[in-house]
């Protein structure tokens, strides 16, 4: 018997520099936090398949900090 596998589509950069997004709701947050894109950094994970990042600078901080595109969802 021969298996195959069904090949999901990759998604690409899914944000674009100046976008401004919302991190992913959590069980521990309590607030939502909106920032915008600075940067889109393109990485790969363990598996060497490729991930994208984002440096995001949000609204109530002063520094921007880097988190995974699955992470974040676009502001509405």
């Amino acid at each position: 018997i021969k298996m195959t596998t069904i090949q999901q589509p990759r998604i690409g950069q899914r944000y674009q520099l100046g976008q401004r997004v919302k991190k992913r709701a959590t069980a521990i947050s309590k607030k939502p936090r909106f920032g915008t894109v600075l940067e889109a950094i393109k990485g790969s994970d363990s598996r060497n398949h490729p991930m994208w990042y984002y440096s995001i600078q949000w609204d109530d901080l002063k520094s921007p900090s880097k988190h995974a595109q699955h992470a974040l969802v676009p502001e509405k």
